[in-house]
């Protein structure tokens, strides 16, 4: 039996000269059972320790251990590292050690204040000041606002700055922070869909393209998508990531309407306190498969984005959205890309997009996250994706 050492700083796990590397969840989950070596942990041990007592869907603690196993070229059926324990939960018998971080290492930042691109702003229809800034150079690329986002802190941003760094690479990259968030304009603003697509509009409109692509990510592809019906001769190619034409009001479930009730009440009376747990029941939700620093990082990042009250509007709005019928009049190049256990938007919402749309190509990628991370190996799958299909 071969031992392993388990590197905890990247996630690879090395014997010899053969090297496997885990997402960040699935070295949580082994540093945990390498912790408690020849103990039987249940699934909500193992839930509890990794996620501390954060909302997510406990087949994560199977799909992990399937992924830590393939690593390992471990055989459930005759195990040499991990063994089931049948209804108790799982045991690590094999010989894996853990190779600590460093003290003095430090996680570098993505992007140094100094090198951030400067933020301007406009005004949209109703006088609303509306943030955006413009990053990389190339083919231009609009980035929909989206829950939740700031010009500035984005780039420190566990999955989103992934997005950014990569796709400026090829492109100028456009971005805006919606009414009510981030840098825009948060006091007394009108935060309805409409004004949304009023704000894509004159964010667009700043920038002297005769065209541009859109990628709607999450709720701002249905922003998109009513963009794409007002302006179809600015849209070369339009791009929906996590999207959904219905929010959690419009899919004809009664638990997803009263959740999605109870949620709004708790972000109103909740979101701006010290104790992140109402922001953390949405970071688990948006990342489960993201380190406890970055979840960290996400939940007070969530916190500086906007009013506890803005917030609540938000996720009303967002679980109100129906633009379903606009669908079939789409007439612009259109590519879906969808995790396939995405909880903030279910894979059935990205197919229905991609099946009503006509003509539009789909990709499924293989992830929990709303946001590919770009340690995940659909990332570059994803980016690629993009980049041939504004290219073509």
């Amino acid at each position: 039996m071969r031992p392993w050492v388990l590197n905890l700083k990247d996630g690879i796990l090395s014997s010899g000269t053969n090297h496997s590397k885990l997402s960040p969840k699935a070295t949580e989950v082994l540093e945990y059972l390498i912790s408690e070596a020849g103990v039987v942990l249940s699934r909500e041990e193992i839930l509890q320790a990794v996620w501390q007592g954060s909302f997510v869907n406990p087949d994560l603690v199977r799909e992990y251990i399937f992924e830590i196993r393939k690593a390992l070229g471990d055989d459930a059926k005759k195990p040499v590292y991990i063994e089931t324990v049948g209804r108790r939960g799982f045991r690590l018998i094999g010989g894996i050690s853990t190779l600590p971080v460093p003290t003095s290492s430090t996680k570098p930042s993505p992007a140094r204040s100094d090198t951030l691109p400067p933020v301007k702003f406009c005004h949209s229809k109703d006088g609303t000041s509306i943030a955006h800034t413009v990053s990389g150079e190339g083919y231009p690329l609009l980035i929909s606002g989206s829950w939740m986002t700031h010009l500035e802190q984005d780039w420190s941003n566990p999955a989103y700055g992934d997005y950014i760094r990569h796709l400026s690479d090829s492109f100028s990259v456009i971005r805006y922070d919606q009414r009510g968030n981030g840098l825009s304009e948060w006091v007394d603003v009108d935060i309805s869909f409409e004004r949304m697509v009023d704000d894509m509009e004159v964010v667009i409109d700043t920038y002297d393209y005769e065209k541009v692509a859109i990628l709607g990510l999450s709720q701002g592809a249905s922003v998109s998508v009513a963009y794409a019906l007002r302006h179809p001769g600015r849209i070369s190619h339009l791009l929906l990531s996590g999207g959904y034409s219905r929010g959690r009001r419009q899919r004809g479930n009664e638990a997803e309407i009263e959740e999605s009730k109870a949620l709004v009440n708790l972000i109103r009376n909740s979101w701006g306190n010290e104790n992140p747990a109402i922001r953390q029941i949405l970071t688990s939700m948006f990342m489960p498969d993201a380190t406890k620093e970055e979840m960290q990082w996400f939940n007070e990042f969530q916190r500086i984005c906007g009013p506890a009250e803005n917030i609540a509007q938000f996720r009303a709005l967002f679980d109100d959205i129906n633009v379903a019928s606009l669908l079939p009049k789409v007439s612009v190049p259109t590519l879906v890309l969808h995790s396939n256990r995405d909880a903030i938007a279910p894979l059935s919402e990205g197919k229905l997009l991609a099946s009503e749309i006509p003509g539009a190509s789909f990709v499924q990628l293989n992830s929990p996250n709303h946001l590919l991370f770009a340690t995940e190996p659909d990332f570059d799958r994803m980016i690629a994706s993009i980049d041939d299909f504004i290219r073509t």
